[in-house]
This record gives C-alpha cells, structure tokens and sequence, in this order.
C-alpha cells in the first residue's frame, strides 16, 4: 500500500505524535495464522519503533485473527508506521504492507485468505522506504516571553523535523517561564505547516506566560504522628519567595531525607490567592516507625559477626530518631571468653536550633578481644551536626572514653576526653553501591588524657574515594568510531549505552592518618593506627601491618598511608565481578607512608540484592609475614568501600 503523496498538507503538529495504539474489529471467523517479516529500514532507532507499534507483531501469538480481521490490522499497521516515520521527520514515505504477496486494497486478497488451509502461515510482510528527512523551515516563539526562557527555545531552521526535538523546545521554553516565576504558563502544542515541495515543516508555538507569582501558604494533608510544625519547618518555604519548580523539588527532596515519609507530593493550586499569591498542597505518607535490622559479615582472620538494630523514626513527633544497636564478634571459632560484644545507644535530634542542624548523642560500650589488645571501654558523646548543602556537612562534638585496655601482658586505664571535629564532601549517588561521585572525610581529634601527666595528643586522618562510570565513556567512543557513516545509529547506539549506565566502574580508595603531640607508646593502643583486613588492606589479617610489640602482636603506628584500587563489572541481571589491589603502611614516626608496604590483590563476586550487593571477595597477600595466611576470604553487605 503506498502512502499518497499531496504536495501540500495542512495539519495539527498532534497529528504528527498520534498515538500509536488502536482497535482492530475481530470478527467471528476462524484465526488465520501467519508469520511476520518486517524488512530493516536501515535506522535502528526506526525499526524498534516500528516493531514496537506493530499490532502484526505484538498480537500474532496472543490474538490470533481472521482472514478480514487481518487485513484490517495489517492496514492500521500501515497508519501507525507512518505516524512513526513522521515523528523521526520521514513525511513522505513508501510503506507496502502484502499478505500473501498481494496489497491490502487488492479485491482478490480477501476471497483468497478465505480458501487458504490453516497451514502454514500466511506470510505478512512489511517494506519501508523511510524516504527523505524533512527539515525546520520558519520557528517561531510568539508571545510575551522574557528573554531568559525564550533563550531555551532551540530550535534551529535547517534542521531534522523530529517531532520529539520540537516537542522538547516547547517543554524547555515551558520550564524556563515557570523558573522564572511564572508558574501558570501555557504553551499549547505548535502549529505546524509541512510542505512537501520543499520538504520543509514550518513550527510556531504561540507562548502565554500569565503572571509571575510567588508562593503562598502550604498546606499538609497525611500526617499521623508527625507534627505539622517540623514538616513545614523541614520544607523550608516562605510565603512570598519566588515560584520556581526546582526549588519546590529541592524542598519535597529535603522533607523526604529526614527518614520519616514514605512519599511526599507538592502540588500548587491553578489559581492564586487574594494576595495575589500561590498556595501549596502538600500530601504525605509516613512510613512506619519502628524498624528491626539484622546484618552479618564473616572473614577468615576476624571471624563472623552478627548485629542488630532497632530504630524508632519519629521518638516525639519532630522525626527524632532512636537507634538501639548490639554487635556479636568472633563467632564461630573463638571460646566465649574472646567474643566481642558492643552495645550502642544514640538519639538524633533534627533541626535543633537551626534547620540542617542536628544534635546527636551517644552512649556505649564494647568488650574485644584482639591481637592487637583486649579492651573493654564504655563511651558518651554529643555532637552538633550542620549541612551545608546536600553534600557538605561538618560535626563538633565532645567525648569521653573510661577503658581498660590489656596489650602485650601489661594493663592499663585509660579517661579520655576529645573533640571530634569532622569535615565531609558526598556526591556519590548510592551509599552501598556508588556509580559515580566522589567522597571526602577528615577528621581533627584533639584528646586529653585525664589522668596520670595529664598528656594530650592530636589524631588526624583524612579518606577518599572516587567512582568513575565507565560504560558510557568506552563504549561511547567506541560507538562514535564505528559509526561516523550515520547520525541516526549513532544515536541509537548511544541511547543502548546509555541503557548499561553503572556496569563497568573504577574505584579507588585512599587514607592518611598522623598522630602528632606524642609518640605511640603514649598513646592507648585503641587509638593507634592499624591496618590489614576487610576494610583496609584485603589478603592480610586484621591489624596486622605495621610495628609489633615483644611478643609479636600488633603495636600500632602514628601514621597511616592506605590506597585501593578496584575494577567492578556486573553481568546479567544480578551479578557482577571485581578485581582489585589493595595497599597499605603503618608507620612509627607519625609521617604517613614512611612504613613496610603491604600489598595484597584478589578477586570477588557480587550478588546485587534491592538493600546492596552481597559481596565475596578473595584476596592474597604479596609479601606476607612468617605465619599470615596465603589466602583470605570476607564475606559481606555492600562495596567493599
């Protein structure tokens, strides 16, 4: 069937985008069973969307037809195909749709279908001839448009008429006005002229900004236990800001981050206020309060462990939260008397004074057994929390430490007193599994040791860590080498790429550490630097790089230089692979990277779950110590970093 050809067609720009859906009239024959050909046209992007709007193909299994039901359908095909053709600026193709090689429209196609046997398959093909790409005559924004969104209107004469680039202009130029205040915009689908003589579609959108309005009051539906007050005071509005979606974004963004709402929903009215304002609807849903968390982890040199937690989201109804969290240790092969135990208590108080300042308290205790030492101490502290932005934050805090700590035969008690200070910088998009972003922590801890010659000491420590994403990098310019000869696959490939963000990823890993203002026998042991084991230096075992005491314990150092290096791949659905090299040094001088480098390297498996990966790795140190074991095994939830 061959598509008619006017040299001149007036039409409605929705025409162009019809839906590609429609109803096919069955009628009461016997099904005709038939087979599919759909001949390429050369576009990937254009087969898919051919195929994806064929009812041919997507019913030829599920709902089989007559011989006129078929023919029906067949020419339904025919409309849908050229309205995809349209939308990729093709206005003057050649479609052919031939059921047993003869032509929709011929008269003798029907009584035929009807004398056919039920096999085989009648054969249904479908011949495109995109012909050539139409291109933007005049565009043109009218109305009163200010010049700040009038400069997102980009489109260009001499370009393809793509119906989604145009109809992408006229979302942009919607979204700039609202930016700028005006959030009753209109912008009605464009006029457009397509004129087949000169293969030219000419496009004018006809803009009306209405008003520029501010925000007016907000009100909240769905609260429960949570009080109306924090809501508001975590959305952070102010009647009579200006009205910009983005900030209504950020603000619902912002509500949703403090933990308490399964769901939030900003919706402003379509009309404003008396005072010329525009009120704010706000439906929420808060999620449960109350939540029990389990975790395990195992690794040959610590062992297994288990831990638990319980939280309660919302204690007073301004979304304070309660952790209650224990810790079981070196499970499995140690005697009771060698587990480790940890109890922690701790209570956030958001929006304390301040919005994006939160109080924190603690209160804990922990008994370990470790080649290192044994320790058993009980902790208490307070910090105030501030958020700069969504990836800066900083602490100040104040801690006491009471702890008895036996290393190398030899006790001793220990008070402490610090004041953590903490700088962090976070723009990775997943906390178990990042793709990409970059992560910055540091730490200042000056302490006072609160007994015996009253010394004091500084413990400093800085850690990063980077992912980099690189499937769209290799196989984008990989795709952009191989296909130089047409722009259409080339975005066809590049919208394939883009489908396997986040499966190829390097990351890499560093720390520094130095404790300066004494040495490391004066410093209690639990505060030293350590490194080896699953969240340092993979194939050695825990704590095990760096000096050691008369006996050959771990001594600790007062400097740290830690770097890692890992190639993470998933593959299928739900697994993945990582490669990784692991090194780090503990030295006595407290100048980071002045130790013995340990190095270790190995390979793991990743199980991607909904709650983050499960992770096995298998790691195997390069210049071992007399004794450490050539291969270790950590068992866990989420990256190793």
């Amino acid at each position: 069937m061959a598509n008619p050809n006017p040299s001149r067609r007036w039409m409605r720009f929705l025409s162009i985008c019809a839906g590609l859906t429609g109803v096919t009239a069955v009628l009461a024959a016997d099904p005709m069973p038939y087979s599919l050909t759909l001949a390429p046209t050369g576009n990937a992007r254009i087969d898919q969307a051919v195929t994806d709007s064929s009812q041919l193909a997507g019913l030829r299994e599920e709902a089989p037809v007559g011989p006129f039901a078929l023919i029906a359908r067949a020419e339904a095909d025919a409309a849908r195909f050229d309205d995809v053709l349209r939308s990729f600026g093709y206005y003057d193709a050649s479609i052919q749709v031939r059921i047993a090689g003869l032509a929709t429209r011929d008269p003798t196609l029907l009584p035929m279908l009807e004398n056919l046997p039920s096999a085989p398959p009648v054969a249904v093909s479908v011949q495109i001839d995109p012909g050539p790409l139409y291109q933007l005559g005049v565009v043109r924004l009218d109305g009163p448009v200010p010049e700040a969104a009038r400069a997102a209107f980009h489109l260009k004469p001499g370009e393809p008429a793509r119906a989604a680039d145009v109809l992408a202009a006229g979302a942009a130029v919607l979204r700039a006005l609202r930016e700028e205040g005006f959030a009753l915009a209109t912008l009605p689908p464009p006029d457009a002229v397509v004129d087949h003589d000169t293969r030219t579609m000419d496009v004018v959108y006809l803009a009306d900004p209405g008003p520029r309005l501010s925000l007016g009051t907000v009100s909240v539906h769905g609260l429960d236990r949570l009080r109306e007050d924090y809501v508001l005071r975590r959305l952070g509005l102010t009647p009579g800001e200006p009205y910009s979606p983005s900030r209504l974004e950020a603000a619902r963004q912002d509500l949703l981050a403090g933990g308490v709402l399964a769901w939030a929903r900003l919706t402003p009215d379509t009309k404003p206020d008396a005072q010329d304002q525009l009120p704010l609807t706000l439906e929420v849903a808060e999620r449960p309060p109350r939540v029990l968390r389990f975790a395990g982890a195992y690794s040959t040199d610590e062992g297994a462990s288990l831990s638990t937690s319980w939280i309660h989201r919302n204690l007073f109804g301004r979304a304070e939260q309660l952790t209650v969290k224990g810790e079981i240790g070196h499970l499995i092969e140690s005697a009771p008397e060698d587990l480790s135990y940890l109890a922690n208590v701790s209570l956030r108080i958001p929006d304390l004074w301040l919005r994006n300042l939160d109080l924190r308290l603690d209160l804990g205790g922990v008994k370990e057994s470790l080649d290192a030492y044994d320790r058993e101490a009980v902790t208490a502290g307070a910090a105030l929390e501030r958020r700069f932005s969504a990836g800066l934050s900083a602490s100040a805090g104040l801690a006491f430490q009471r702890s008895r700590i036996v290393q190398d035969g030899t006790a001793r008690n220990y008070q402490l007193l610090s004041l953590p200070l903490t700088l962090t910088y976070d723009t990775t998009d997943n906390p178990l599994d990042p793709h990409r972003g970059l992560r910055l922590g540091s730490q200042v801890t000056p302490t006072q040791v609160l007994e015996g010659d009253g010394s004091g000491f500084l413990v400093a420590r800085v850690a990063g860590s980077t992912y980099l994403d690189l499937t769209q990098g290799l196989t984008g310019n990989l795709f952009a080498g191989l296909t130089r000869a047409g722009a259409a696959d080339s975005d066809a490939q590049e919208a394939d790429s883009g489908s396997q963000s986040g499966r190829s990823i390097l990351a890499g890993r560093f720390a520094l550490g130095s404790i300066v203002g004494a040495g490391p026998e004066a410093v209690p042991p639990d505060w030293r630097f350590y490194s080896g084991g699953g969240g340092s230096v993979r194939g050695y075992p825990f704590q095990s790089i760096g000096p050691e005491t008369a006996s050959g314990s771990p001594a600790g150092g007062d400097g740290l230089l830690e770097m890692a290096l890992e190639w993470r791949q998933r593959f299928g659905a739900n697994w993945g692979a990582v490669a990784f090299s692991d090194a780090g040094m503990v030295s006595e001088n407290g100048i980071p990277g002045t130790g013995a480098l340990a190095v270790g390297v190995g390979l793991g498996v990743r199980y991607y779950t909904p709650i983050g990966p499960v992770r096995v790795d298998v790691a195997t140190p390069l210049n071992p110590d007399d004794g450490d074991s050539p291969v270790q095994l950590y068992i866990g939830i989420g990256q190793a970093f």
